[in-house]
């Protein structure tokens, strides 16, 4: 949460978040809710930020993931990349090949910006099969492969522009902090 922020304000922003996402997506407040819930554990152990938790909620509950399903499968995620980024080795060279990064450069964003990093990963995991490449075999390569897992993954990458848009409509609302007053307007 940004500095100087008290806890009900914080409360403010992530209801008005909440709104604005529910009235741009394909989904429900309540959806994002219980996605945001089930992801704000694991998200804030690798530094999501409440909005990034929000869009990607937002992004996951669009595209038909359950909050169950999704909340594990994404966990799962937060922890191999920041394992693999603590760790480096061939899960981190993977995770870099797939975001189209080196793995410098991918370690550093997720260092810096966990969600832009994710981002990458997901959009590059959408595009392994139009570059001749096997998205089955990445998911096995990264010990991602069990099914409510790769569902997940193979949904959102299929829609990464949707992920992408979601992230930055998350953060825009967040630091706006007026979808409430609109709606009750």
């Amino acid at each position: 949460a940004p500095a100087g922020l008290t806890a009900s304000q914080q409360i403010e922003r992530i209801g008005a978040t909440i709104v604005d996402l529910g009235n741009n997506f394909a989904t429900t407040e309540s959806e994002i809710s219980s996605f945001a819930q089930r992801l704000g554990g694991a998200g804030s152990v690798i530094g999501l930020s409440q909005a990034d938790i929000l869009g990607m909620s937002a992004a996951l509950s669009s595209v038909g993931i359950n909050a169950e399903a999704g909340g594990t499968a994404f966990s799962k995620l937060f922890v191999k990349l920041a394992g693999s980024v603590d760790k480096g080795g061939k899960l981190l060279e993977r995770f870099a090949r797939t975001s189209n990064m080196s793995v410098g450069k991918f370690s550093k964003l997720f260092k810096d910006d966990a969600a832009s990093a994710i981002d990458a990963f997901i959009t590059g995991l959408g595009k392994v099969k139009s570059n001749g490449g096997s998205t089955f075999q990445v998911l096995e390569d990264l010990g991602l492969s069990q099914i409510r897992v790769r569902d997940s993954l193979l949904r959102a990458s299929s829609a990464s522009d949707l992920f992408t848009s979601a992230l930055k409509r998350s953060k825009f609302a967040y630091e706006e902090n007026d979808a409430l007053l609109k709606e009750s307007n």
